[in-house]
């Protein structure tokens, strides 16, 4: 990835300003963290200056705003200077920088304007459709999962002498029955390894702990006593672990609330 804005002078001017302000509190990288929910490695890419290389601009826009409220720096001035307006060109913002026979044409205008609106209609669309196919896997998981307990009953009605039930095999698949299959005396521990870069949106017990774009090879264990929720873009971007079992993870992209319980996963 490009490196668009960690190289400039103003990335790493401010990064020292927000180091310095975090020292003299005095505050460590992880008592931020739980305060502004902000991972720690985007924290210190902040700090270093090289944040861009990491994240989108609104991303850094947005840590970067909450990072400097946290310190009681100037917002604005720090957002000000680390996107300054044409800052390669110098052109003044309230000054057209193309010349007027390269200016767009009314017509062209109305043709752009029309197919931007098909673009926007289409993602509608989109949207509509995936949210649709949520809620119909939603109603097939729960379907399953009164099968499999009717199924459970049925078993446990069945006279001594009928054969035993095969065990189960290793690892946690979507959808799983009532039983727990960690028990309570044992926190839940998910261990994500990352096999493609995307952006991962985690909670734990119901609390954000970050939103933040993991790198391919990345490794992150993350401990919790009830729940752990992963919002991701691509399903077979992360390997899951689960207490040492290994997650069977529902396939396909666009996956809004993967909740992972002492029960196994299901979709939100």
């Amino acid at each position: 990835m490009d490196n668009k804005i960690s190289a400039h002078p103003a990335a790493i001017s401010i990064g020292k300003r927000l180091k310095e302000a975090r020292e003299k509190k005095p505050l460590t990288i992880e008592q931020v963290q739980k305060q502004t929910k902000i991972h720690s490695s985007v924290l210190k890419a902040l700090e270093d200056g090289h944040a861009s290389a990491l994240l989108t601009d609104t991303y850094v826009r947005s840590f970067l705003k909450k990072y400097s409220q946290i310190l009681g720096l100037p917002t604005a001035d720090i957002l000000k200077e680390y996107f300054p307006p044409y800052p390669e060109s110098g052109v003044p913002l309230n000054e057209n920088p193309l010349p007027h026979e390269t200016r767009a044409h009314p017509r062209m205008l109305y043709f752009t304007g029309i197919a931007v609106f098909g673009i926007a209609a289409a993602i509608v669309v989109f949207l509509i459709g995936a949210k649709l196919v949520s809620s119909f896997n939603k109603a097939g998981l729960t379907h399953q999962e009164k099968r499999v307990a009717a199924a459970s009953a049925a078993k446990k009605k069945q006279p001594k002498s009928a054969k035993p039930a095969q065990k189960k095999k290793a690892g946690v698949k979507a959808g799983s029955g009532a039983k727990d299959i960690i028990p309570r005396s044992e926190q839940l521990k998910l261990t994500i390894s990352v096999k493609e870069t995307i952006l991962v949106t985690l909670k734990r017990d119901g609390v954000i702990m970050y939103s933040v774009i993991m790198k391919k090879g990345t490794v992150d264990k993350i401990s919790a006593n009830e729940n752990i929720e992963l919002d991701v873009l691509k399903t077979d971007a992360l390997d899951l672990a689960l207490n040492g079992q290994q997650i069977a993870m529902p396939p396909g992209k666009n996956i809004n609330g993967v909740i992972i319980t002492r029960k196994g996963v299901r979709l939100k």
